[in-house]
């Protein structure tokens, strides 16, 4: 069984992914490019019901130091399901039904989490803005332009043609409008996207109060 779905929140990931294991499913991969997770069915002679918790590493580690990091989960009783020694999020399984629903023994272990996903993502939340802003600045020389539509065509006088000479024109330069704005839209969105997640996240100050 395969889902999609979108998360803001770590703690959102964490709870919709072990609601679906709670109705006899098992998480066996998570897709690195598009947020699809994959589902495999529990044998009914199956008697645990895998527990999934989430790290989150913002570094990136080489390959000793990943192997090591992945082993004192596994000696812990947890498999690595889906993740990279690039960084990002980790996501750990149970393997044995005596093992703890913590991956981490203390509050300041589960709360640096966090700390390190908000630094993530504000780091790149305001990279991917500032791309969209000097890109966009690069291509038109005004960000008013952003939402003129007919600033998006270069060909002199294309809005003055009729019938078919613009017709030709409009879709032969539609492809070309398309490639130069597409690029400060996407920066756009995942800048925004990105301030989301670590706006949503950015909780650990409150608790601490």
């Amino acid at each position: 069984m395969k889902k999609f779905r979108l998360f803001l929140s770590l703690d959102k990931e964490e709870e919709w992914i072990n609601a679906i294991q709670e109705t006899g499913y098992e998480l066996v991969s998570v897709n690195s490019v598009i947020p699809i997770y994959t589902f495999m069915k529990l044998s009914s002679k199956e008697t645990l019901i895998p527990y999934v918790r989430l790290d989150f590493r913002e570094k990136s580690m080489n390959k000793t130091n990943y192997e090591d990091y992945v082993t004192l989960f596994s000696d812990s009783g947890w498999k690595l399901i889906k993740g990279s020694r690039s960084g990002g999020s980790q996501y750990f399984q149970q393997k044995r039904p005596d093992v703890t629903r913590e991956i981490f023994s203390d509050k300041d272990s589960q709360e640096s989490v966090k700390r390190r996903y908000v630094k993530f993502c504000y780091s790149y939340g305001f990279l991917f803005l500032l791309y969209f802003y000097l890109f966009y600045r690069n291509q038109s020389g005004n960000l008013s332009n952003l939402l003129d539509f007919k600033s998006w065509y270069l060909t002199p006088n294309i809005w003055n043609l009729k019938g078919h000479s613009f017709l030709f024109a409009f879709l032969f330069e539609t492809p070309f409008a398309l490639l130069r704005v597409t690029p400060p839209f996407i920066f756009l969105f995942l800048g925004i996207y990105y301030l989301m997640r670590a706006m949503i996240n950015d909780d650990f100050k409150v608790k601490e109060e």
